[in-house]
């Protein structure tokens, strides 16, 4: 009788899948598998959540911290307070387009390169606000600056549905809410204390060092602890098992396998706007959600008069 084979050999074997019909070995994560982010330690992934919770605060921040420094604002560039508003809805605008291309681009790259390059832009923008003194260009650095500082809108109930199994998702969706939906009143509230005997460059610059900080921690926990989109943990897996043995029939299964420029910007990018244009579920769930945020946003800048 043969020996049992040891726990590393059996999860080595569940890993890899033979399928003699197209000789191919699927790289798939084992039971019990380490690298499966489902897999991690407890106090792992809420390292990785409470990494992105301050990053989500700062991108309501974005828009709500606007109101307090708007009536300067309003005086610098000599328009109405009514103009001046278009400072946070022009941000938040960004904000609605932002998730429908940079969560597709998740799926093929990864949540790593997409919270880090995406949240580095916004904060390139930021900056490039403090020194605007136009209202035209004010404004195109504000729509861009809320497009891509929509990072965690678009992927951190994603990186919870990495870590967690469905039934577990629970309290770290709890978190992920209350920073979607608090953000905005906080942010007002804290730049309130801020925007007193400052300009309005003042506070975005106040902003600016606050969100790099934010953004300084992320980059530290997602190099530290890791790629969390298990496609892209399965497809460095299958690579660098392809360059181990030179066997190039490993790889991952057909449904996760990347297909090139032509199913990225011609079906991924596409999906979301085909959705909202043809699903009444997502038309009614925009509408209802645009009304939410609306309501929040338009408390903020009812009180942002002197």
């Amino acid at each position: 009788m043969s020996s049992p084979s040891s726990p590393r050999e059996s999860g080595e074997h569940d890993a890899l899948l033979a399928s003699d019909d197209a000789r191919l070995h699927v790289v798939a994560f084992a039971p019990g598998d380490a690298d499966d982010p489902r897999n991690w330690p407890l106090a792992r992934k809420w390292l990785m959540v409470a990494a992105i919770i301050p990053i989500d605060l700062s991108v309501s921040w974005g828009a709500s911290g606007f109101s307090p420094a708007a009536a300067d604002f309003a005086s610098d560039m000599g328009v109405s307070h009514q103009v001046a508003t278009l400072g946070l809805s022009i941000y938040v605008l960004g904000l609605a387009f932002g998730p429908m291309s940079l969560a597709p681009l998740s799926e093929y790259f990864g949540r790593r390169p997409v919270y880090v390059y995406s949240y580095a832009v916004f904060l390139l923008l930021l900056l490039g606000t403090t020194f605007m003194e136009s209202l035209a260009g004010f404004l195109v650095l504000r729509l861009f600056s809320g497009y891509f500082a929509s990072v965690t809108i678009s992927n951190f109930g994603g990186t919870i549905a990495d870590l967690f199994h469905h039934h577990d998702t629970g309290p770290a969706m709890s978190w992920f809410l209350w920073a979607a939906t608090g953000g905005s009143p906080t942010g007002f509230v804290l730049f309130s204390l801020v925007a007193p005997g400052r300009s309005w460059h003042g506070v975005f610059r106040i902003m600016f060092f606050v969100c790099f900080a934010f953004w300084a921690i992320l980059t530290a926990a997602l190099y530290i602890i890791g790629e969390t989109r298990h496609s892209v943990v399965l497809h460095h897996r299958a690579k660098a098992a392809r360059e181990s043995t030179g066997d190039r029939s490993l790889d991952v299964p057909a449904e996760i396998k990347h297909r090139g420029p032509t199913q990225l910007f011609g079906t991924t990018l596409t999906r979301p706007f085909r959705f909202l244009a043809s699903e009444a579920i997502v038309q009614f769930g925009a509408l209802y959600n645009g009304y939410l945020y609306g309501l929040s946003f338009l408390f903020n800048g009812a009180f942002h008069r002197e």
